[in-house]
């Protein structure tokens, strides 16, 4: 069935928090997404942890590698111990059985809050299609790390049927793992930062207006192969060897194409899109650098 994620948005001192079913990760990661639009709203308030987090963290040995007390309060949002006792046999002789007591104690401690109301009317629910906003700067107090909104949204930007949107970029950033890669399943934006993916788990997060100036901007880009490519087709077009084009200096997009299963030795290769037309519309292609 695939992992089923959660979005929670939780402040640790009054043990206050928004948590929603977000579904599996490819289904509710976009811009137009209600769990992404209240976290935006939220942060837009002021600072939470946030975190992006799966149901596979309770699959036996998940907990092994996590010490971060700030992400096993994440986890006490959306997990209790009976999940953990479903998943796992022999659960109280695990070397972790002390962090699974630590989320069902913090799991009674939460008050909850509902904010997606507030944050559908915040942008826009009233005229038509509302999306999360992208401009100021997503922070990232724990690390002094920011993000440009605007500069990713522009490097992101993606087209469906008649609209444009994008994969937004705290999903990814505080993803308890393995959701991105169904994201980016059938390939990405070679400019797609993934060395960025679940670093920012658990993390007090926060959006603003203006950079402050201790604070360090990163790059990022998390980008689909195809709606991109739609997106930048409408806008750039193609050039004289009807490569997709990447911008209005004439580069030609480039994309990667990954193996699901990279640590089995599959590919990881770069390409261009070209665009085949026809009376009939439009088709692209890979064609290899």
């Amino acid at each position: 069935m695939g992992q089923i994620f959660h979005a929670s948005v939780y402040d640790i001192e009054n043990r206050t928090c928004f948590v929603v079913d977000a579904d599996k990760f490819h289904a509710n990661c976009y811009s137009h997404s209600g769990a992404v639009m209240t976290t935006h709203y939220l942060l837009r308030q002021r600072a939470y942890h946030v975190m992006w987090g799966g149901d596979y963290v309770c699959i036996p040995d998940a907990l092994q590698g996590i010490s971060n007390d700030d992400v096993l309060l994440g986890i006490s949002t959306y997990m209790s111990h009976d999940d953990f006792d479903l998943n796992c046999a022999d659960l109280e002789k695990k070397p972790y059985y002390n962090k699974v007591k630590f989320i069902e104690e913090k799991s009674k401690l939460w008050s909850r809050i509902d904010a997606w109301d507030k944050a559908v009317e915040y942008f826009g629910g009233e005229s038509g299609d509302p999306s999360a906003e992208y401009s100021g700067f997503l922070l990232n107090h724990t690390q002094k790390l920011a993000v440009d909104l605007a500069d990713y949204y522009e490097r992101s930007m993606a087209r469906g049927s008649n609209y444009e949107f994008a994969i937004d970029p705290i999903p990814v950033l505080t993803e308890t793992g393995g959701g991105t890669a169904m994201a980016l399943f059938d390939g990405r934006s070679a400019d797609s930062t993934m060395e960025h993916v679940g670093t920012w788990c658990g993390e007090l997060l926060e959006i603003v207006d203006c950079l402050p100036d201790d604070y360090r901007l990163v790059a990022c880009c998390f980008a689909e192969i195809r709606t991109r490519t739609a997106y930048l087709y409408r806008t750039f077009g193609v050039n004289d060897r009807s490569l997709v084009l990447n911008d209005r200096s004439g580069n030609p997009f480039r994309v990667r194409l990954s193996h699901p299963f990279p640590k089995l030795g599959g590919r990881d290769e770069s390409f261009f899109i070209k665009a085949e037309e026809s009376d009939d519309g439009v088709d692209f292609c890979t064609i290899a650098i």
